[in-house]
């Protein structure tokens, strides 16, 4: 008896002092890290050439770096790292007047010297095909491939307050080559070729630092000399696929996740938890030029169907894709005269021999396999044409015009000419060698432009390269990120992007 009262007491007086650690009150829990965890696919290290990252990593550039213009939500150009920029001699000159009030992370002032030490870096380590602005300034690509001094026979030159480029021949989308990622301002380029291991050294342009490094994951810290009401930290991790992240986003793991599954998107957005935005890329529709099974009328036939199946494919994803209607880049929708004509001139039907067998390729990737499934299902419930498909990688989609086994294909691209997977490399294979010789002489976007409008006409009206569709955007966001827009190039605007912070 003794025993157990001793027990007791001593069971007593150990409760008691436990209670002593629980806080009885109302738990007032605040929430106070201001912190954003975006999902992206994979954590690279090598960022020293930038215009050939996947979108989702150059978001890491922007985030870190600052271009002299950048391009906003609606395609504008503004300015950023300059205040503004005149442009003189017809179009040759273009000087840009720097701003007083920006700073490395170090605090130390963005002069206009350490902007044209930028470029001076990226003229020899970025790919060339990359920086087709930047090589029709005078004297850029001697020095590229080894001739003369950068200070002395490179049109870059630079005052207190000012930077000025001379270029070659005129280009009217040199200012909008410049808000691309590659062009974002860095500070010792070839340090960037391993940022994991000299992260710590480098001093960043942009709204944020990069804090640490893991194999999967980066964290970025706001900059001091940051005024801007945005996320102290952001937290960029790697998952394993979008059902993976978007596993994690439900628990509150992440907060911001590009593209989440199609399956998902409808209840996204009746949470109010989906952005839809219009992106920068487009499928096409491309004829074998060497191929003698579809004459003209075939072709327009042909398309034709593929445009009714991807009629009946958009009313299933309206978050997903939008139809061309005959429009090469999205904002030719607004001519309404030519898309006119156009509809009147595809309505109109004659006599064609249907082929028995439809041989179609298309680059190897989900979102490929999924647009060959549902076409060869549609062309099997609603035609008696048979439509087989072959996924290629992207090599044997380069050279291409090798072969001769297949009637037609379906590409995809960026409607941004200047980047390396734009419309504009991924069709030329596809063209014969008249037109192929008029688009390979143009580098600049400016001259992409111009070029591919000379062309446009006979690819739409001989049937030979056509617009099926555009693609858009999707987001999954955590409600407690505000402002999260796409700009102009695809990448997130993180000047924008804040928190709303929660009492609970």
């Amino acid at each position: 008896m003794k025993k157990l009262l001793i027990t007791l007491v001593t069971l007593g007086i150990v409760v008691i002092f436990l209670i002593g650690f629980i806080d009885v009150s109302n738990p007032k829990i605040q929430n106070t890290d201001n912190e954003i965890i975006y999902s992206v696919a994979s954590i690279p290290t090598n960022f020293k050439v930038v215009g050939s990252l996947d979108k989702r990593v150059q978001d890491i550039v922007t985030a870190t770096s600052r271009g002299l213009v950048e391009l906003d939500e609606n395609n504008e150009i503004r300015p950023s790292l300059s205040e503004s920029v005149d442009v003189r001699d017809d179009g040759l000159e273009y000087d840009f007047k720097i701003r007083n009030d920006i700073y490395w992370s170090d605090g130390n002032r963005i002069t206009p010297r350490d902007i044209a030490t930028f470029f001076r870096e990226i003229l020899t380590e970025e790919k060339e095909e990359n920086i087709a602005a930047l090589l029709n300034v005078y004297g850029a690509k001697k020095f590229r491939d080894g001739e003369g001094s950068f200070t002395e026979d490179v049109g870059i030159t630079y005052g207190e307050e000012n930077i000025v480029f001379r270029l070659n021949s005129k280009d009217d989308k040199f200012v909008q080559e410049l808000t691309t990622p590659q062009y974002r301002l860095r500070k010792n380029v070839l340090l960037w070729d391993n940022l994991k291991k000299n992260y710590s050294e480098l001093i960043y342009s942009g709204y944020y630092s990069i804090e640490e490094i893991t194999m999967s994951e980066i964290s970025l810290k706001k900059n001091d000399k940051v005024g801007a009401d945005i996320a102290d930290k952001i937290k960029i991790t790697s998952d394993d696929g979008e059902e993976v992240a978007m596993a994690s986003f439900e628990v509150g793991g992440r907060d911001i996740v590009v593209n989440p599954p199609k399956s998902q998107l409808s209840r996204l957005k009746s949470e109010g938890r989906l952005i839809n935005l219009k992106s920068n890329r487009g499928m096409y529709l491309a004829f074998n030029p060497k191929d003698d099974i579809l004459q003209m009328q075939g072709r327009k036939e042909v398309y034709k169907l593929v445009n009714k199946a991807l009629e009946e494919y958009q009313l299933e994803n309206t978050m997903y894709v939008e139809l061309a209607e005959g429009s090469y880049f999205r904002q030719d929708k607004e001519d309404l005269e030519k898309l006119q004509a156009r509809k009147v001139m595809s309505s109109e039907s004659q006599e064609w021999v249907k082929p028995k067998v439809l041989h179609m390729i298309a680059e190897e990737g989900s979102e490929n396999k999924e647009i060959c499934d549902y076409l060869v299902s549609w062309f099997e419930k609603n035609t008696d044409i048979y439509l087989i498909y072959d996924l290629i990688d992207e090599n044997e989609l380069r050279s291409i015009e090798k072969v001769n086994y297949y009637d037609m294909a379906i590409i995809q691209g960026s409607l941004i000419l200047s980047n390396e997977d734009s419309i504009y490399n991924n069709l030329v294979s596809f063209l014969d060698e008249k037109n192929k010789g008029n688009l390979q002489l143009a580098k600049t976007e400016g001259e992409r432009q111009e070029n591919f409008l000379k062309i446009e006409e006979d690819l739409y009206n001989n049937y030979r390269i056509l617009p099926l569709v555009f693609y858009n955007d999707n987001i999954a966001i955590n409600k407690k990120v505000k402002n999260l827009i796409l700009d102009g190039n695809g990448n997130i605007n993180f000047r924008s992007m804040s928190i709303i912070l929660c009492k609970l």
